[in-house]
């Protein structure tokens, strides 16, 4: 018999005394887990703390569809927006919000990171919030699957407030962080080639190649001119095409598969940090560090505290 909503996502749910609030653990690892809650008609934010690594396939659950703002506080996490691979980070995220994912995973054992959907339709326009709200959705209506990164300082300091409200679930501070969010997402500017689609065509098994490509030769010096040459492939059709499949541009995807090999290896062997850095491709350690930082929340030493096997 198949699994239906959240065990699909292999966790069990359980009401709580606030009916608006329930709380969920793994099913195979009990130390997984989450917490919901409901804040405004419509909007609810899911508190992810996991202490073991995740992964489920073909999961889904009774929700709606709408969009989703994305951030992961420590680690980070895949996961699967119709035809695009997300990859949600210490960057703001926002894009689609649907019912079913054909998979979603995380990338080490230790994730803090919340989840907030907003069902459109189940808005209520007489709120006084909803001032904010519909500027919101008016700003990221045209974002299509792949979403839409916001690396800003401010938004990703005002996300970090909210994981604190979420770990103290402290209701009152959880909605207005929320809103502050939306409200300075509402802001921003999202550019043209994040709202737009792309012809499916041929170009698409080779943006496949050049990502294979990338992991091949992630320890090699590469550049994007180096990329184009090889693939005999203009840079702005690239970016385009690449950002189309896998949400970054492909120097920007690099980065991050560089990134997440760097955790890898810090987890599982007892290398010194700099030969990390030179396994994974980055030349300057201090680079290395402020990147690898950036990613994850925490320094290599750190991580690697937090998640030694």
């Amino acid at each position: 018999m198949d699994k239906k909503g959240y065990e699909s996502w292999g966790f069990k749910v359980s009401p709580t005394e606030d009916k608006n609030i329930f709380d969920y653990e793994g099913i195979e690892y009990p130390e997984n887990k989450m917490r919901s809650y409901a804040i405004f008609p419509g909007i609810t934010v899911l508190f992810i703390d996991f202490k073991h690594r995740y992964m489920a396939e073909n999961s889904e659950s009774e929700g709606t569809y709408g969009y989703r703002i994305g951030y992961s506080y420590e680690g980070n996490y895949y996961t699967h927006i119709n035809n695009t691979r997300v990859l949600i980070t210490r960057e703001i995220f926002v894009g689609k919000s649907l019912p079913k994912s054909f998979k979603s995973y995380c990338t080490s054992d230790r994730t803090i990171a919340f989840n907030i959907a907003i069902s459109p339709k189940h808005i209520d326009h007489k709120a006084k919030s909803y001032e904010i709200i519909s500027k919101f959705l008016k700003n990221v209506e045209n974002i299509k699957d792949f979403g839409y990164i916001f690396n800003s300082r401010e938004l990703t300091f005002l996300s970090n407030q909210l994981i604190e409200a979420l770990k103290n679930r402290d209701m009152i501070l959880i909605r207005l962080k929320v809103l502050e969010l939306m409200y300075r997402i509402a802001k921003e500017k999202v550019t043209e080639n994040r709202t737009k689609y792309y012809k499916e065509d041929a170009m698409k098994e080779e943006i496949y190649q050049i990502e294979s490509y990338l992991k091949t030769h992630m320890k090699e010096d590469i550049d994007l001119n180096k990329i184009c040459k090889e693939f005999k492939i203009s840079k702005s059709y690239l970016n385009n095409r690449f950002m189309r499949i896998f949400q970054y541009t492909p120097m920007r995807y690099l980065n991050n598969m560089r990134l997440i090999k760097a955790e890898e290896i810090l987890i599982s062997t007892n290398k010194n940090i700099i030969d990390v850095c030179e396994e994974v491709g980055f030349k300057n350690p201090s680079n290395f560090a402020r990147s690898f930082k950036k990613f994850t929340g925490l320094s290599p030493s750190k991580y690697r505290k937090h998640n030694k096997i």
